[in-house]
């Protein structure tokens, strides 16, 4: 294997914050977006403001939902003259990815985690405060039916998204030691991993019953169950692979340091 210096030049990547200004506001922006409309129908829907319609439900995942999806790609967005290593690019895809599934983990399946016991779940067509997760249980019946598989991907996915979230957290320190940095990836990879073999059990099973769960035909198919998905069925083992050139480099960085440190001892 080929020495990760020579790999990646002999400039080190910003592990902490690696992105160029232009990347980060359109992240901050699209998370900003998505907010305001999850809010403004939440609200609008829970005080009768907004009637839960089959309109109002395209229209408001046509909002949130392709920029979301979409936003992956903004990581492709070099700025002018910025000359990116495959070290910046894997730093930069592993920290955008941390949030962004952490974010869907626990914003969607905690909520769904905590009202089956209580009930909250059961088919109505009056949603109320419930509306942003009661229409997603109108493309996947899954979730409102009490199916037991969904319920333990459930856990499984809230946390591990609580893992990945804290492992980003720290992640995002600048002057976080090395070590500390090698262990919180390997928390980060794990966690990852967890949530994409869930991810596959998900899919796989549905495709299994012959999708007999997805409702609202075409719409609730292709763009729910499908497309809001994709980036969580497209982008994991990019982010496994990046990981993996972080932990190799800062390893093989890490261990150097100490060769160096154990010649200066021993003269």
């Amino acid at each position: 294997m080929r020495d990760a210096a020579n790999d990646h030049g002999s400039r080190e990547p910003d592990f902490a914050q690696p992105w160029a200004p232009h990347r980060l506001r359109i992240y901050v922006a699209t998370a900003a977006l998505t907010a305001i409309v999850f809010v403004v129908m939440t609200v609008g829907v829970g005080v009768g403001l907004i009637a839960p319609t089959f309109t109002a439900d395209v229209v408001a995942n046509l909002l949130f939902g392709i920029p979301v999806i979409l936003l992956p790609l903004v990581l492709l967005w070099d700025a002018p003259g910025e000359n990116r290593t495959r070290l910046d690019k894997a730093a930069e895809l592993t920290l955008f990815w941390l949030p962004y599934s952490a974010a869907s983990q626990i914003g969607y399946e905690l909520m769904f985690l905590i009202g089956h016991p209580f009930g909250l779940w059961e088919p109505t067509a009056d949603p109320g405060w419930k509306w942003l997760w009661w229409q997603y249980g109108l493309a996947d019946t899954r979730y409102t039916s009490g199916n037991p598989w969904t319920f333990a991907l459930e856990v499984v996915g809230v946390t591990t998204g609580i893992m990945v979230f804290v492992a980003w957290t720290r992640l995002i320190r600048r002057g976080l030691p090395t070590e500390s940095r090698i262990r919180c990836l390997w928390q980060a990879f794990t966690g990852v991993a967890i949530i994409y073999s869930s991810t596959a059990v998900y899919f796989l099973a549905e495709v299994g019953s012959g999708f007999s769960d997805i409702g609202q035909g075409a719409f609730g198919f292709w763009f729910k169950f499908i497309g809001e998905n994709l980036p969580f069925i497209v982008l994991p083992p990019f982010v496994l692979a990046a990981i993996r050139i972080q932990i190799d480099h800062l390893t093989r960085r890490a261990g150097a340091a100490a060769a160096v440190s154990a010649s200066v001892d021993e003269s």
